[in-house]
């Protein structure tokens, strides 16, 4: 794992011992990870500024 703040926030996650956890790695992203460290198969990812705006301006037009 490369990224310095989901380390750090892993260690907060071992010593509470919880099985897993959403861990936001950027603003964008969010991954769950286990107790030892290992990224699981959930990822969640925001959409950006420009699809949001996208899909707004479709839910306006009447779909």
């Amino acid at each position: 794992m490369k990224n310095r703040k989901a380390k750090m926030l892993i260690s907060r996650v071992y010593r509470r011992c919880h099985p897993s956890q959403w861990l936001r790695v950027s603003n964008r992203r969010v991954v769950l990870y286990l107790y030892s460290g290992i990224a699981r198969e959930g990822v969640k990812d925001k959409r950006s500024a420009a699809q949001n705006r996208w899909k707004n301006h479709l839910r306006t037009k009447g779909e």
